[in-house]
């Protein structure tokens, strides 16, 4: 009941990592490459998942984002995360990496669930979503979004391996759901994170990113 056989449409053939931002309106459109998360090096993955792509629409009200990625793993469950950066100019290096994000409170990020799914025998996946403008919730107190314009915003899927019926549907739904001790959970990752859903035989891994800077 909970397989969800997943299409997307044409994949954009993208030559750079981000391209030029095109504004309509008080709208901020921005597309950008999606890549292969440091987590999956060590299996032979590196560098941008060729033809797929990620979408982010910015305007005084919120932000909206979409991402259309392959080479998933048919049967497996995936969750996308977004993390938000009110002060980007905070970090070091830039873009932001995990902690600044997580432990540097001066920019006031925020990383929260997005969006989840079972992934189909096309390994294909769109994963969609959006947030308003103030008070955001997710793994870090007090947060929100601050200037949907100023932000960076980074899109991340986690792989959640084998679909278990018993542990569905936090497998889509949290961070943890399915994810057993020994994955190679980030070590800066806040108790929030590591204490959301329950835990699984299966070992989880951070899969693929999509980072838009600030415009």
């Amino acid at each position: 009941m909970y397989r969800r056989i997943l299409t997307i449409g044409a994949l954009l053939a993208l030559s750079g990592t981000l391209a030029a931002p095109v504004m309509a309106s008080g709208t901020i459109h921005q597309t950008t490459s999606v890549n292969w998360h440091a987590q999956q090096a060590s299996l032979g993955r590196v560098g941008a998942v060729d033809g797929a792509w990620a979408q982010l629409v910015r305007n005084e009200n919120g932000i909206s984002f979409r991402i259309n990625t392959h080479s998933l793993t048919p049967g497996n469950a995936y969750t996308l995360w977004l993390v938000v950066v009110n002060n980007p100019g905070e970090c070091d290096p830039s873009p932001c990496t995990a902690p600044d994000i997580v432990l540097n409170t001066d920019t006031r990020s925020q990383i929260r669930y997005a969006a989840g799914h079972l992934v189909g025998g096309s390994g294909l996946g769109t994963f969609v979503g959006s947030v308003g403008e103030g008070p955001l919730t997710g793994w870090l107190p007090e947060r929100s979004l601050d200037d949907a314009t100023a932000a960076e915003v980074h899109l991340v899927i986690n792989d959640h391996g084998p679909m278990l019926a018993g542990l569905m549907p936090g497998m889509i739904r949290t961070y943890r759901g399915g994810c057993s001790d020994e994955s190679p959970f980030p070590p800066v990752f806040p108790n929030t994170a590591l204490g959301d859903g329950e835990a699984g035989p299966n070992i989880c891994r951070l899969y693929q990113s999509a980072v838009f800077v600030a415009p």
